[in-house]
């Protein structure tokens, strides 16, 4: 489809009607005076409308234009920006749609953001990200970054997905998923729930479908569970048997709605002491909470505050604001986790990135492996405080260890009997060293140390003991906490996303949260080089 040329100016060029309307040192100024050094042709290469063949395209500049802009004051919905960008002189001269034509549709935006979802030919990386490092190489060349301090950071992100309790989700993701394969087949949904026995489905409410008199009851909420339970397997045996005669493109949605109602009854059902399947009262890694968004999970952003959706990370400078590397995960990944692969994207950038800046959450043992043993850079973050006995006992904080030598020395100054390996969390190995029962009878501290005489006293030393070590020796040096003070201010890189709307997902999935993120940091980036641009353009001016 050959692409749609931009109009000539004319009475209905906004700049006509308000020449001031495009205030230099805005986003919107620079999208509309700097479209070649924003939007290379190489970064948008694929996109519909590049054959002769076909009816006319927007220009990928001006839905690259409108899909920033949309990002530049608190976020807004597609049909939110369709609406402004009729009406907003602004917009339309940053994008270069006079009046007399209608600005692009939903639909179309839509797609587009598919395209920038999508992977580049030349180097199979999604195009939001080498859009992102594209313009934070523009603003390192134009001098908006002079002594950085680099600082990495995590925030909440909620998902927009409805988060359900468990017999809700399962209640309506029957539901959901009964439709989705009634239209796939042509049947009626109606007809389909009857014939299964699933009368909650076509209810006002899943509770409500069902003659409970107390809630509380432990008995009638496990008769209630385990109705749901089975109605969702018949339904996902139903699907699976006969999915083969459903079209093609029909098949992965179905697919992927089946999984979810089974991971929902096996990650939250437990079986009833009296029989069937009641709500288990455990903790469970990556338990879903949204049947519409899957990738949602429960997060904590400390131990009174909870959170349900997914994790937005950053990495950049606390002094300009520049965002070198930014990533969503789900709220249950922990916060360094993401650390050094950010590090990694922002070094292709940065050559002179030797500093890290980050909170106690980015001091574990493993981020400082990673990220001072392979990258090569100083993590400057409080190290994990060593936890204190509640019985008041000795702990693994009044031993001695030399981790070295591989020597630990008890309270009494006694060395361990003997070493074994132990299997601690994720499959990591855990060098444990133990003292024998005998070898404790008689000591002065043994009601201050133990308190079985029969079973070995053991002490339990982490995978990245080293580094731990390593990082609370130097802690105690006070120069050490004085530069720590230098990631106060990475604050505002924070604050920068979440204004923007960067609180909330604006769509379904990781994936559309992911290019959200990218592109309200491409923004705060384009802020940056705006002002940088408008204060060099007197300077320039004088000297030509």
């Amino acid at each position: 489809m050959p692409v749609r040329s931009l109009s000539q100016s004319s009475f209905f060029d906004p700049q006509f009607i308000c020449p001031d309307c495009l205030e230099p040192g805005t986003v919107a100024w620079l999208l509309a005076t700097h479209r070649s050094l924003l939007f290379p042709a190489w970064l948008l290469k694929g996109w519909r409308g590049e054959g002769r063949l076909g009816r006319d395209a927007w220009p990928a500049v001006v839905l690259m234009t409108l899909a920033l802009l949309r990002w530049t004051e608190t976020g807004m919905s597609r049909l939110a920006a369709e609406r402004r960008a009729k009406t907003d002189i602004v917009w339309r001269a940053a994008a270069g749609i006079n009046f007399r034509v209608p600005p692009p549709s939903e639909r179309t935006m839509r797609d587009f953001e598919k395209f920038l979802s999508g992977r580049h030919p030349d180097c199979n990386v999604p195009r939001y990200f080498l859009f992102l490092g594209h313009i934070a190489r523009l603003c390192l060349q134009n001098g908006v970054v002079t002594k950085p301090d680099w600082v990495t950071d995590s925030t909440p992100m909620w998902c927009y997905g409805a988060t359900l309790g468990t017999i809700r989700m399962l209640g309506d993701g029957t539901g959901i998923t009964l439709r989705a394969w009634a239209r796939a087949t042509g049947q009626s949904w109606r007809l389909l729930a009857k014939e299964l026995d699933l009368p909650w489905v076509t209810a006002k409410s899943t509770k409500g479908s069902f003659d409970v008199v107390d809630w509380k009851d432990m008995s009638e909420r496990a008769r209630v569970v385990t109705e749901l339970a089975e109605g969702a397997v018949r339904l996902v045996g139903l699907i699976r048997t006969n999915i083969g005669t459903v079209k093609p493109k029909r098949r992965g949605r179905l697919l992927r709605h089946c999984r979810t109602l089974l991971k929902i009854i096996e990650d939250d059902l437990e079986p009833a002491v009296g029989g069937g399947l009641v709500v288990a009262q455990r903790v469970v890694r990556g338990r879903i909470v949204s049947f519409m968004d899957p990738h949602a999970q429960h997060g904590r952003k400390s131990k009174s505050k909870k959170f349900k959706g997914f994790k937005m990370h950053i990495l950049g400078d606390a002094i300009s604001g520049l965002i070198a590397a930014v990533c969503v995960t789900p709220a249950g990944v922990h916060d360094s986790e993401p650390s050094p692969r950010l590090l990694k994207q922002a070094k292709e950038l940065i050559t002179k990135l030797d500093r890290l800046y980050g909170d106690t959450a980015y001091g574990t043992g493993r981020n400082r492996r990673l990220v001072e043993g392979l990258l090569g850079v100083t993590l400057i973050a409080p190290p994990l405080p060593a936890v204190g006995s509640r019985s008041g006992r000795f702990c693994k904080a009044d031993f001695e260890i030399d981790v070295d030598a591989d020597k630990i020395l008890c309270p009494a100054g006694k060395p361990s009997d003997g070493q074994t390996w132990h299997k601690g969390n994720r499959g990591m190995k855990q060098r444990v060293h133990w003292w024998a029962a005998k070898t404790c009878r008689g000591c002065p501290k043994f009601d201050a140390c133990r308190t079985d005489t029969n079973l070995r006293r053991t002490i339990k030393l982490e995978t990245y003991e080293k580094e731990i070590h390593a990082a609370r020796a130097a802690w105690k040096d006070p120069d050490v906490r004085l530069d720590y003070r230098r990631r106060s201010p990475g604050e505002r890189l924070v604050n920068s996303m979440t204004r923007r709307g960067g609180r909330t997902a604006a769509a379904w999935g990781l994936d559309t949260a992911n290019l959200q993120a990218h592109l309200i940091a491409s923004v705060v980036n384009l802020r940056l080089l705006a002002e940088a641009l408008a204060r060099a353009r007197p300077i320039r001016a004088q000297a030509a």
